[in-house]
């Protein structure tokens, strides 16, 4: 038994969720894809110089929740033809490194690693659709190291005697008085090597950030001159789900420098305090803003969610962008995603078209949970284009498929329309980078992107 038997139960959930979809909706077509032969040519003259053979690169990494680094991953590197079946299967290096060139016929790439430590143990699965041969960057698993989170303290000291009546955001706590900082509120988790603080007055007609770096035991000293950079009030209203007054709708502002994320600021009401900038700190500045809603299933709940970035120029005014909605193409794009796991007769496990909901929609990403008695805890991720048959791989000996049910089903669905004008081979390696470690290498990949996201998951 493979793993197509086992979404059939949750299936027909699925398709109810998308209310107005036909049931004689058309399954999508996937694209057969053609292999090609290389042409050689021969010459009686001077011979062509021998070309480098392309190699397939691939690097596996286990994230570390309490720093930047990361460890390399022990993975199984298996190879597959078009309809999913292995073709030939490798390990990963010492260093979680693979290069080589493709088996021949190769389609698609999975990556598994498992911790046999944990209990349950815990698998996971990342599989790359439609490869070349080319350098893929580094995927990164998301099974957290067992470390103590680190904190950063500061010395309020000469704060509190020069400004007692300021407040102070950044550290630990939404909103503190400079005057009732003390042993539990006086520290922050670093997640960069810098970060921005500021500190306002009551009106908030004096509002000031300041830079400060991380690295290294001493105590950050806070000085009413570390603070000189002016604050710029970011025009929350132009944001298209802030009007919203529920606890379902979400705004967040973040900074970067360069690729280091410096300042991450939720945004909850009226409060005020937050929604500021510091361009003379930070390189880029955005709003993240969503707006999550849910319904539920026989069985399941499922909770969606639409989100969008703008990044804000120095005057403190978001791009608009226009969210990725519920409409009707997206409507029934979902709705023949959902009905394609019931089709036992198709060797597809998932097939979708989202291609035509939104000429922006360029990645499609769709993460699988579960957990069963011989596999453990299993995570699967699978980043594609907007349309994709993503056959009912089989794994070898990496992945005991033979199993008849599963607990705590649970299955994401993002589609998403990020700023990229390549291929999407290299779409693909840009969004790698960005989930690697919280660093982006290029933060305009958020410039004006929108995000729609099913959540399905077992009711409790």
């Amino acid at each position: 038994m493979k793993f197509k038997a086992l979404f059939l139960a949750v299936s027909a959930s699925l398709a109810l969720s998308a209310c107005g979809g036909s049931s004689n909706d058309k399954p999508v077509a996937s694209k057969e894809q053609q292999s090609t032969t290389a042409s050689t040519t021969t010459t009686t003259t001077k011979p062509e110089p021998e070309k480098p053979t392309p190699v397939f690169s691939i690097a596996a990494t286990l994230g570390n929740a309490c720093s930047d680094e990361s460890a390399a991953v022990l993975a199984d590197v298996i190879f597959h033809n078009v309809s999913g079946k292995v073709i030939s299967s490798v390990k990963t290096g010492s260093d979680g490194k693979l290069a080589q060139a493709l088996p021949e016929n190769t389609h698609h790439v999975t990556l598994v690693a498992k911790d046999t430590s944990s209990i349950p143990m815990t698998t996971q699965l990342f599989t790359l659709l439609d490869v070349a041969n080319t350098d893929y960057g580094t995927i990164e698993f998301n099974q957290q190291q067992v470390c103590d989170s680190q904190r950063k303290e500061v010395d309020p000291s000469a704060l509190a005697a020069s400004q007692p009546d300021y407040y102070i955001s950044g550290l630990i706590g939404s909103d503190i008085s400079v005057k009732d900082l003390g042993p539990d509120n006086s520290y922050l988790y670093p997640e960069s090597k810098n970060t921005i603080l500021h500190i306002s007055n009551e009106d908030y007609s004096d509002v000031r950030g300041g830079l400060f770096n991380l690295e290294g035991e001493a105590p950050i000293e806070l000085t009413d001159e570390a603070f000189a950079s002016p604050g710029v009030r970011v025009n929350i209203a132009d944001l298209p789900f802030s009007k919203i007054d529920s606890v379902n709708s979400r705004v967040s502002l973040a900074s970067f420098d360069d690729n280091e994320q410096i300042s991450t600021q939720l945004i909850f009401g009226p409060d005020y305090r937050h929604k500021y900038i510091f361009p003379e700190l930070a390189t880029t500045s955005y709003a993240y803003n969503s707006v999550t809603e849910r319904a539920s299933l026989p069985g399941f709940d499922m909770f969606t969610k639409s989100a969008t970035f703008h990044d804000i120029d120095n005057n403190g005014q978001p791009r608009e962008t226009a969210p990725l909605l519920y409409d009707t193409a997206l409507q029934n794009a979902f709705t023949q995603f959902a009905q394609s796991m019931a089709q036992q007769s198709n060797g597809n496990l998932f097939e979708y078209d989202f291609s035509g909901v939104d000429d922006r929609i360029n990645l499609v990403a769709i993460t699988l949970r579960w957990e069963d008695v011989i596999n453990g805890e299993v995570r699967w991720e699978v980043v594609s284009k907007p349309q994709a048959a993503i056959p009912d791989f089989e794994f070898g000996t990496a992945i005991n498929t033979n199993v008849d049910t599963v607990e705590g089903f649970e299955l994401n669905l993002d589609v998403t329309a990020l700023n990229f004008t390549g291929g999407f081979d290299a779409l693909r390696q840009e969004f790698q980078k960005a989930a690697a470690g919280n660093i982006y290498i290029d933060t305009s990949l958020l410039k004006g992107a929108a995000v729609y996201s099913f959540d399905i998951e077992v009711s409790e």
